[in-house]
């Protein structure tokens, strides 16, 4: 076979690998597959430093009035007197008069006793005269204990006696017809009318001691066991539904365990407490809030941070979650105070909100609190 036999088939090969090489440089190639990237989920974190702090121990305490005490008619009268001013809420002096009662009756037993004392005076003057007549006209041999006259003088001294006992009680109850305060106090019942007739022992007033106020704060063993390095003056506060507060110190620590309860009273006494602008009466609830002393290794969290079951949430250097349990020291308003069943450093990043779907050892990519804030500023 000639090269011009042959010419046509190698135009026609030739024609075919240029257009198969055409076809091939012309088509695109396909996409590769780009491998997807991880997105970590992102939780906020608040930077949390080791530091000295003060806790304290707050509970709900109730207050009772110091010296309750009934002012009570000693006799049967009419009310003489009545200082119209003495009304409930009133502060009161020691010794100052709330009412007087009519006293004739009383001034008419008072001079029947002291006139039956001056007769028993007289009876025993007359006896001891008799028995020296007696003993002169008599030998000590030949006279009884009668004819010398023992057993009627000892009468006459047994009478005297009674007689003034008799016009000391009748004077008594003359100067207790004057109803007067027995110390400074707040009358907080008035029970009597003007011209009102009284039994004896009825109510006429009722009064508490104003220079102190008792609260009755119980407590548990293992909150007295907390509090009791706690107790001098300045650590101590107790705060009314009004927001008004007050120093309080210990008064006594009573020794009886409440059977149901299991629980013990610590009395605490507020001073003046009725002569401040915001008054603290009795029979209120209060909260009593106790300084403790200054712990280190103690941590102040948010509430948020902190789960139901009581445990917190790390973010590693690994950027890794991590489970903490912890003990709760205080409970505050927005904050609490915890100590770390495990050790830790110094500072760590806290897991600001904990959520039930969180894992320990998941990875996660931690976004700081007060970073996002400035930066929202700024863009403002």
């Amino acid at each position: 076979m000639t090269f011009k036999t042959r010419f046509p088939a190698i135009v026609a090969a030739s024609t075919l690998t240029l257009a198969l090489l055409v076809v091939v440089l012309l088509t695109p190639e396909e996409p590769q597959p780009h491998k997807d990237e991880v997105h970590l989920p992102m939780v906020s974190v608040l930077e949390i430093e080791r530091s000295v702090v003060t806790p304290g121990l707050t509970v709900q305490a109730s207050t009772q009035a110091r010296w309750p005490l009934q002012l009570r008619a000693t006799s049967r009268a009419r009310v003489d007197y009545l200082d119209l001013e003495m009304e409930p809420g009133q502060l009161v002096r020691k010794g100052k008069v709330l009412a007087q009662l009519d006293t004739h009756l009383l001034k008419s037993q008072l001079y029947d006793a002291q006139s039956t004392l001056k007769q028993a005076e007289l009876n025993l003057q007359r006896h001891l005269h008799e028995q020296s007549v007696a003993k002169t006209m008599r030998t000590a041999a030949n006279s009884s204990a009668f004819a010398t006259m023992e057993p009627h003088i000892a009468a006459a001294r047994a009478e005297l006696k009674r007689a003034q006992q008799s016009v000391h009680s009748a004077q008594r109850l003359l100067d207790d017809a004057v109803i007067v305060a027995p110390y400074d106090g707040l009358i907080t019942q008035r029970l009597v009318s003007p011209g009102e007739w009284v039994e004896a022992g009825q109510a006429l007033f009722e009064l508490v001691a104003s220079d102190s106020l008792d609260v009755h704060v119980p407590l548990s063993q293992r909150d007295w066991n907390r509090v009791l390095d706690s107790l001098e003056d300045g650590r101590i506060t107790v705060r009314g539904y009004t927001g008004g507060t007050w120093p309080a110190s210990v008064r006594y620590l009573s020794p009886l365990i409440n059977e149901t309860t299991r629980q013990r009273t610590l009395v605490l006494s507020i001073p003046d407490p009725y002569r401040q602008v915001v008054q603290l009466r009795p029979n209120q609830q209060v909260t009593v809030r106790f300084e403790l002393k200054a712990e280190d290794g103690l941590y102040e969290l948010p509430l948020s941070a902190v789960d139901p079951d009581g445990a917190i949430w790390i973010v590693t250097e690994q950027q890794t979650l991590r489970r903490i349990t912890v003990t709760t020291v205080e409970v505050r308003a927005d904050t609490m105070i915890v100590s770390l069943n495990e050790a830790l450093p110094n500072a760590f990043q806290l897991v600001r909100y904990t959520l039930p779907s969180m894992v320990a050892g998941k990875r996660v990519e931690p976004h700081n609190e007060t970073v996002q804030i400035a930066d929202k500023l700024e863009a403002l």
